[in-house]
């Protein structure tokens, strides 16, 4: 990648999407613009708009690395939890999705995005609930228990958390991690 007197491109390419995330989970989408974001990446804007032509690039790019982290970090836990119970590995998995208030608004933000006729970004969620339900899928497979249903349990799961993402944002008293799992463990007869 090019050296610029601020830095390498990923230098740049990384402080313009950690202002941008910031920005987009403090104001919204609407309200972030890529003036805002080069004065808040320390850029200037010819070096934002060599990186990102367009707001829509920058959200891609944004949905994208959200997207990935999540997996990620979901994966890894999968892995690691070889041999855990069904309760730890959801408790494990609440915990992990609801923790960062952050990552949750941006979450939102770029959900509604996605809702409100963004095509591209719709797409780019539909590919990341496969893989969400693939890896919910291989997630019920490895545990003891029925593999009755394992599609639908994995799409409940999945819209379990993005109701749950929204009542924390919202501030609308979510019940207890341990009272969520316990009856995720009754609803799906684990």
């Amino acid at each position: 990648m090019a050296r610029t007197a601020k830095g390498t491109g990923e230098d740049n390419r990384r402080k313009i999407l950690d202002a941008a995330r910031a920005m987009i989970g403090e104001k919204g989408v609407e309200k972030t613009s890529l003036a805002g974001i080069s004065k808040a990446s320390g850029l200037s804007k010819g070096t934002l708009y060599y990186y990102y032509a367009s707001k829509n690039e920058l959200i891609f790019d944004i949905a994208d690395q959200h997207m990935e982290e999540i997996t990620t970090a979901l994966f890894d836990m999968i892995d690691e939890n070889q041999g855990l119970t069904w309760e730890g590995l959801l408790t494990a998995f609440f915990t992990t999705i609801l923790s960062s208030e952050a990552r949750s608004r941006l979450h939102l933000y770029l959900v509604r995005e996605a809702v409100s006729g963004n095509e591209d970004l719709k797409a780019r969620f539909r590919a990341t609930y496969a893989k969400w339900f693939a890896m919910a899928d291989e997630a019920y497979d490895k545990m003891p228990g029925s593999k009755e249903d394992v599609g639908a349990q994995s799409r409940f799961l999945v819209a379990v958390v993005d109701g749950f993402i929204l009542q924390t944002l919202l501030e609308a008293d979510p019940p207890d991690i341990k009272d969520i799992v316990r009856l995720m463990l009754k609803i799906v007869a684990l």
